[in-house]
């Protein structure tokens, strides 16, 4: 059965970054090119390809690359058979079952997109071995699918004018990948995919485990610094993040280096990752957490905070706003649970989540060990 994909663009996270990449290559695909996304491992190829296809508003084919493949799993294939009985006309007691084949062509995947001109994404196209991707080549550049003669159809159908791919793939160094050939990769636009920078990796950690922005930061820069002291250039460091980032949030373990279960996290999630041996590996990874220790404290009423409590205007608490009257709260105290603050001003869960929820976005509260600490706002410099 093939199955026809529409994906949603609600979990992606746009930074300027992946913002310039993504609209680099939509402008290729919008032109009527094919695009080649090509990075290694946990970049975000093939969310940033989902992406891509989702942006160009047509169904989407998606395929993966197999050493086992043939051409006839992206073109099509006979199928189907009937059987008949045959009564032996010397010996009546014996009856034979005889498959007969019945020429049923059924469409594949590529077929079926260049036909309908849906959006086909090739997730790590160069794992299929050269010859299997030369159908590609005049669909590509003649708009022809060429068909194989006993497909008992035309020998070739028109590509549909709104038929795009999006191709992603590793590094040929990678194991299991092929070299792929000259003529193909002259078909397409190719866009590199470097490691997302320090800002994208964090936005993608608190949007997809709601993890608080300086834990974020702390497990970012951690991994990145760890993966350049053992030298793993050959993946990204963001999967790792996430699997830490993740279990941290969810199992409530604060994300603090001198923290026994933060540690030892990590050491499962990094050390077998990288290519040193194990003690040496080790050794950075605990040296690293060690220098660490003390540079993410939680936030107290410094003289900052202080001043700037004394700074705002007095107004009266039944003009200001449910959230206005939780961060006066948070700044005279040094930090409260959701007990507490539940207590303190007779609101529901619900509306007191919302309320917190808002004030970490605007970055003027921040979540660390089950509390919650008020900042002092960044100030502009007239």
């Amino acid at each position: 059965m093939t199955t026809v994909l529409r994906a949603s663009p609600r979990r992606f996270v746009s930074t300027p970054a992946i913002e310039r990449i993504a609209t680099r290559a939509l402008r290729y695909l919008q032109s009527g090119f094919s695009v080649h996304l090509r990075g290694c491992a946990g970049v975000g190829k093939t969310t940033l390809a989902l992406h891509l296809a989702d942006l160009l508003s047509r169904p989407i084919m998606l395929m993966y690359g197999d050493d086992d493949s043939k051409s006839s799993d992206l073109i099509g294939a006979q199928a189907g058979y009937t059987r008949k009985k045959v009564v032996d006309n010397y010996i009546h007691s014996v009856v034979k079952v005889e498959d007969e084949m019945k020429h049923t062509w059924v469409d594949s995947r590529l077929t079926l997109a260049c036909r309908e001109g849906f959006t086909l994404v090739y997730d790590e196209f160069n794992r299929s071995r050269p010859e299997v991707n030369n159908v590609l080549l005049s669909a590509l550049e003649e708009k022809l699918l060429v068909l194989p003669p006993t497909s008992n159809q035309t020998e070739y159908i028109r590509v549909n004018p709104q038929f795009r791919a999006i191709l992603t793939s590793n590094p040929e160094e990678y194991c299991g990948v092929h070299s792929t050939q000259d003529a193909l990769m002259d078909r397409l636009v190719t866009i590199n995919i470097p490691e997302p920078d320090e800002l994208t990796q964090q936005e993608i950690l608190i949007q997809k485990t709601e993890i608080e922005r300086l834990s974020a930061a702390l497990i970012v820069r951690l991994i990145r610094s760890f993966r350049q002291k053992t030298k793993a250039d050959k993946a990204s460091g963001l999967r790792s993040a996430l699997v830490i980032a993740k279990v941290c949030q969810e199992h409530n373990i604060p994300v603090l280096p001198e923290d026994s279960e933060f540690r030892d996290i990590c050491s499962d999630v990094l050390l077998s990752r990288a290519s040193l041996p194990l003690e040496d590996a080790t050794k950075i990874l605990w040296e690293l957490l060690n220098e660490m220790i003390g540079a993410v404290e939680p936030p107290s009423l410094t003289s900052q905070v202080a001043e700037l409590l004394d700074g705002l205007p007095h107004q009266p608490t039944e003009h200001l706003t449910q959230e206005q009257q939780i961060y006066r709260y948070l700044l005279r105290s040094d930090g409260a649970g959701l007990t507490e603050l539940e207590s303190e001003f007779s609101l529901a869960r619900t509306e007191l989540l919302e309320a917190l929820r808002s004030l970490v976005t605007q970055e003027l509260v921040v979540h660390r060990d089950r509390r919650f600490f008020a900042v002092a706002p960044v100030q502009s410099e007239a």
